[in-house]
């Protein structure tokens, strides 16, 4: 019999940086509040990844069996029928997520070709059908062995960043020229003395904490580890640690090299490479760096596409109750693949693409108008599981794990969690600072589309499809 292979500490914290850490976070964040994103960069780590992350470990190592990642652990605190409505909520944020995902990979290919993003729409969209399939195939054949490759990426993400961090840091060292933006202990803090400054901190604060999302997606792969109550849990802490200080790094870095007025001109994808374009520039790298870095996202791109696919089917597929999603849907194949469910989700993705490419303006406007909507539903999951958290404790459940030994210390962490969570659903909408009557129509969008997308998922859960026994199928994965 073969031994069984592990997952370790450190492909863990790899695989948790490739689905986190975002270039783009640092540079939409920095492009609209400049350095002062720093402070926040490091209170979001503090008071809320941190936690979350302890949190996560802790059901996690109460529940080392279960695959089903956020669902699975929203289930043990609030039952199933809350776990339905994050799990819900998780897909449709999601599969509009998986597409946009896709369409970066031939962006960022074409920097690695040409320097730029020269890539034509028609261009675009049959590579990112293609990148959509490749990851598919990859995803049914190789989802056992994938944590080996995303270890690996995670190393090139790593380094690649690095280079970033070392750059920015000497030049505000002094080793490499003068920095683009000047940088003070004020520029780094956001003010909140005026009701314009606190709308605009709680808005920058609410978009932070969406900076942070993603880490629950290793948590499909908990029956990997082989220690969850000490491994699993070492390797979610060291992320939180490593992504919030690359964040907090990275700001001050993209300030070395441009102005918010600079990356304001860009597109968020294109912002990416970008950085590091404004970066050899200053170096007189050439465009070859460039080349370079386009072709080192496209491949951190990649397999981030292949992380999130495999990890939404386990989280919404794995493990949901008999009949409520058709049984094909939710067969595995004897290598415990969610195939049909991953056929499923690209189809969905490759619909998308090409309704925004060849449906027409109007087709690609109500597209982008849908995927808005669908922006709110990100932030239930995490909503939940943070009450999930505090019934959870109060039931007096006992984790190998604990976030703490005090249960009332440790609801006082939760509840912290819940609260930051509903101040991300409202200021993310909702900016204190401009009249009602002015935003409405983002209001309306946001959580008119929140409503909208939960009352579908309610229909869907009335019904009841039928249940056939789970039989594993024979053929190779």
């Amino acid at each position: 019999m073969n031994k069984k292979k592990h997952l370790s500490v450190t492909a863990m914290v790899m695989i948790i940086f490739v689905a986190v850490f975002g270039f783009g976070n640092i540079a939409n964040n920095f492009k609209a509040s400049g350095t002062e994103s720093t402070s926040m960069f490091v209170l979001g780590a503090i008071i809320y990844f941190l936690p979350m992350c302890l949190i996560m470990s802790e059901f996690a190592s109460y529940a080392k069996d279960r695959t089903g990642g956020i669902y699975s652990w929203i289930d043990i605190g609030l039952g199933k029928n809350v776990a339905y409505y994050a799990l819900w909520s998780y897909f449709v944020a999601n599969i509009f997520y998986l597409p946009t995902l896709a369409s970066r990979v031939p962006t960022y290919l074409s920097f690695a070709f040409t320097g730029d993003a020269n890539i034509g729409n028609f261009s675009m969209a049959v590579m990112s059908a293609g990148s959509l399939i490749v990851a598919l195939l990859i995803g049914i054949k190789y989802e056992n062995g994938f944590s080996k490759i995303s270890t690996l990426t995670g190393y090139i993400s790593l380094i690649v960043a690095g280079i970033f961090l070392v750059g920015g840091i000497g030049t505000y060292m002094g080793f490499f020229g003068t920095p683009a933006t000047e940088l003070t202990v004020k520029s780094l803090m956001m003010p909140i003395n005026t009701k314009e400054s606190l709308g605009s901190f709680l808005s920058t604060f609410a978009w932070i904490i969406f900076a942070y999302a993603g880490s629950e997606l290793v948590g499909t792969y908990v029956d990997k580890v082989e220690k969850p109550e000490r491994d699993f849990s070492k390797g979610l802490l060291l992320s939180a640690l490593l992504i919030g200080i690359l964040y907090v790094l990275g700001v001050i870095s993209i300030a070395a090299f441009g102005t918010p007025e600079d990356y304001s001109k860009i597109s968020l994808v294109n912002s990416v490479i970008s950085g590091y374009a404004f970066m050899g520039t200053a170096f007189g790298l050439g465009v070859w760096f460039v080349k370079i870095i386009g072709l080192t996202y496209t491949i951190i791109t990649f397999v981030a596409l292949v992380l999130w696919s495999l990890a939404l089917s386990k989280a919404v597929f794995s493990e949901a109750p008999n009949g409520t999603f058709p049984a094909w849907m939710t067969r595995k194949t004897k290598n415990g693949v969610l195939r049909n469910a991953l056929i499923f989700q690209t189809a969905l993705s490759f619909l998308f693409i090409l309704i925004t490419t060849f449906g027409g303006k109007s087709a690609g406007d109500l597209y982008y108008k849908i995927y808005d909507m669908s922006t709110m539903a990100f932030t239930l999951p995490y909503l939940f599981l943070s009450v999930a958290y505090i019934k959870f404790r109060k039931d007096g459940h006992k984790s190998p794990f604990q976030l703490c030994k005090n249960n009332t210390l440790a609801c006082i962490v939760g509840g912290t969690v819940v609260l930051l969570n509903i101040a991300a659903i409202v200021f993310a909408g909702y900016d204190l600072s401009i009249p009602l009557a002015e935003q409405m129509d983002v209001i309306k969008l946001y959580y008119g589309g929140l409503a909208v997308f939960l009352a579908i998922g309610a229909v869907i859960k009335m019904i009841k499809f039928k249940e056939e026994e789970a039989v594993a199928e024979t053929t190779n994965a």
